[in-house]
């Protein structure tokens, strides 16, 4: 029976583009020279698919109205918009998190659950105005199963209780003779939806968030909710929040009081721009990676902390359930808010190639992503009424989900780099080049994931592979246009999407465009 990996590797499916053999128009100046040393047999760790997921909230225009559509041309048997359907299983993703977001937190499950029709309109308190319930519980756990993915929840610590996280687990998961299995039998689902994965709360450390906790009163929900779910099911994974940016007692707080009872830290990043004002922010949008893995480094070494004082071999993982660039130049959502415009230029493609190669080498604490989010509002995709555009940032979570290995292994570059103001913090010294390899051990492929960051300039890369052979020749994958601003949008799809050609690197140098990402695929010897 094939494997998951296999059928990512070797499906028929398309990839949304076709191969193309002549090289790129070559517009910079070689002046970056960087020297990739990659040794195959050092290897970091096993890198965990669930790094690659996705967000998908209950709002308007996102999983209501976006996906879940019952009134529209294109929908199924089972309301979903089958175009929006394929386009987000094209991607992989192996793990989606839903209601919510800052939706979630006032999200009562059970205005998600029965005869669909018999669900009412309910207001989501975050943002005050109505949203539909039509695709509940039962509907995500379908749509989840259907593309290949599992399901995440995110429970409510704002309007929620204890007592109703609790009841959703029993829905969702008991096998026995109980109330709320009960209750999900009698709406037709005899068999438990087995949901993995719940996360406790939602930025809870924000003042715009419904149910704002100080470190101390977060730290003590976190403890007792983990508890009672892990009585529930044991095996069950908790996320916890953490991450806050402005105030370094949270994690603090939260390892200390929950330590037991949680599985991951999560934590959310956004990089803001504005395309309207020319706030591009190039420079700070193409060191993401760099400027990010220093966290992870930090937050790592705060757990390993913990662990020892706790005298404990176990060690929760990093989770970043809500990540990506942020287009400042859209209003806030409002009931007459509707999609329509494109967020996303090259250069946060290249920004989310890098924070997951960063993901990639951290891989012995990173463990789970979900890209923020699958559709609109911050989305990979932007979906209208009648249109779908790819957004420029759809390709590298494609492209490094389904051509990644299963190990990532050592790999570093030596190369030039510049120094950005990056949220307020000066990093000297961010590298042009930003490289992660990974491994497939069993079938000898090494798949190399490279950012040139330079918004002008080639590099000249010379490839160094320790103790290892190379075939000749090796699968290039690129995205890449002349204008690192250039977005997809509904009148250009396809301005930027990647292309695919043989190349050759029997002499191990690589020429890389300007403010571009490759994917170099290549067996060993």
């Amino acid at each position: 029976m094939s494997s998951a990996r296999d059928l990512l590797l070797h499906s028929s499916a398309p990839l949304g583009y076709e191969k193309t053999h002549p090289a790129p128009t070559r517009r910079g100046v070689i002046r970056v020279k960087a020297t990739l040393t990659v040794d195959p047999y050092r290897i970091i760790g096993a890198i965990d698919p669930n790094i690659y997921g996705q967000f998908l909230s209950r709002r308007k225009w996102v999983a209501d109205v976006a996906l879940y559509n019952p009134s529209h041309p294109d929908a199924d048997e089972s309301g979903l918009r089958r175009s929006v359907v394929e386009a987000i299983a094209a991607s992989a993703p192996p793990i989606i998190r839903w209601p919510g977001g800052c939706t979630g937190t006032s999200y009562d499950w059970r205005d998600g659950i029965g005869p669909q029709e018999e669900r009412s309109r309910t207001i989501d308190v975050q943002f005050g105005y109505d949203v539909g319930n039509g695709f509940g519980t039962a509907e995500f756990v379908s749509f989840c199963r259907r593309i290949g993915a599992q399901p995440h929840l995110n429970l409510s610590t704002g309007l929620g209780t204890l007592r109703d996280a609790l009841e959703w687990v029993e829905y969702c998961n008991y096998a026995g003779d109980s109330k709320f299995a009960n209750l999900r039998r009698k709406h037709g689902y005899d068999e438990p939806f087995n949901v993995r994965y719940w996360q406790i709360g939602n930025e809870n450390y924000g003042a715009w968030e419904v149910g704002q906790h100080t470190p101390q009163e977060y730290a003590t929900i976190a403890r007792e909710w983990g508890k009672a779910i892990k009585k529930l099911e044991p095996a069950l994974k908790v996320l916890a929040v953490g991450g806050s940016e402005k105030n370094v007692w949270w994690d603090a707080h939260v390892l200390d009081q929950a330590w037991p009872y949680i599985d991951y830290l999560s934590a959310h990043r956004y990089w803001n721009f504005n395309s309207d004002t020319g706030d591009h922010r190039y420079d700070e949008i193409a060191a993401v990676g760099y400027a990010e893995e220093l966290s992870m480094k930090a937050v790592a070494g705060q757990i390993e902390s913990f662990a020892r004082m706790h005298r404990t071999t176990r060690r929760p993982k990093i989770a970043f359930t809500e990540w990506n660039c942020s287009n400042k130049a859209f209003p806030s959502m409002s009931p007459e808010w509707r999609p329509g415009r494109s967020s996303f230029r090259l250069v946060d493609a290249l920004a989310v190639a890098g924070f997951i190669n960063a993901m990639q080498r951290q891989c012995q604490w990173v463990a789970l992503g979900s890209f923020a989010q699958s559709i609109n509002l911050v989305g990979m995709l932007m979906v209208t009424e009648e249109h779908i555009v790819k957004e420029t940032v759809y390709w590298p979570l494609l492209m490094l989900r389904r051509f990644s290995g299963s190990l990532a292994v050592d790999c570093w570059a030596d190369c030039e780099g510049y120094t950005v103001l990056f949220k307020e913090r000066e990093l000297q010294g961010v590298p042009y080049i930003d490289a992660s390899a990974t491994l497939d051990q069993d079938n000898g492929r090494l798949v190399l994931s490279l950012v040139n960051r330079h918004p002008s300039d080639e590099a000249a890369l010379s490839l160094r592979l320790r103790d290892v052979k190379i075939n000749h020749s090796a699968t290039l994958r690129q995205l890449y246009h002349e204008n690192a601003l250039k977005m997809n949008t509904i009148e250009e799809p396809d301005a930027v999407v990647p292309q695919e050609r043989e190349i050759n690197v029997a002499n191990g140098e690589i020429v890389l465009p300007p403010h571009s990402f490759s994917l170099i695929e290549m067996q060993l010897g």
